[in-house]
């Protein structure tokens, strides 16, 4: 009688089913935990940590030539502008320098868009130079530049 009983529960899914709930318990605790580590792109308990990067050291001041340039104004204004180029001390320099050309071409893009009354103003030098040095910070995307300066300009 108690060995049928027994049949008759693993039948009915009473009897046995141990193994069944085990599954079922640690099935979604396992697709959890596999989302959790694709969203934290597998850093594990990496993602966590804080990383530490040095700021760049300024190294070598690189002078590009100076270029003279028409303004935008109506009665045809000039500018002559001197800038220079921070490296980072950890740079190539003679790879910034094969690039001048292209330092002094962005240059000059920029200062298309400036009048005489731009650059004689605090607030007009100081977009230049946010400007230079966005062009010459993009031209170098490994870090190699840093910021540009101003060394001269001239508007007549």
């Amino acid at each position: 009688m108690a060995k049928e009983k027994k049949e008759k529960k693993e039948k009915d899914g009473e009897g046995g089913g141990g193994m069944k709930k085990i599954i079922l318990m640690v099935a979604p605790a396992l697709v959890v935990g596999a989302g959790m580590f694709f969203f934290l792109g597998g850093k594990g308990a990496d993602a966590a940590a804080p990383t530490t990067t040095l700021a760049p050291v300024e190294g070598v001041v690189l002078e590009v030539e100076t270029i003279t340039v028409n303004l935008v104004d109506e009665d045809s204004r000039y500018a002559r502008l001197g800038f220079a180029v921070v490296l980072d001390s950890l740079a190539d320099e003679a790879l910034v320098q094969g690039r001048v050309p292209l330092m002094r071409d962005a240059a000059l893009t920029i200062m298309t868009d400036y009048t005489s009354a731009d650059l004689q103003s605090q607030e007009g030098m100081e977009r230049l130079r946010v400007d230079l040095s966005d062009a010459m910070v993009a031209l170098f995307p490994d870090g190699e530049v840093l910021r540009a300066v101003l060394t001269e300009l001239i508007v007549q």
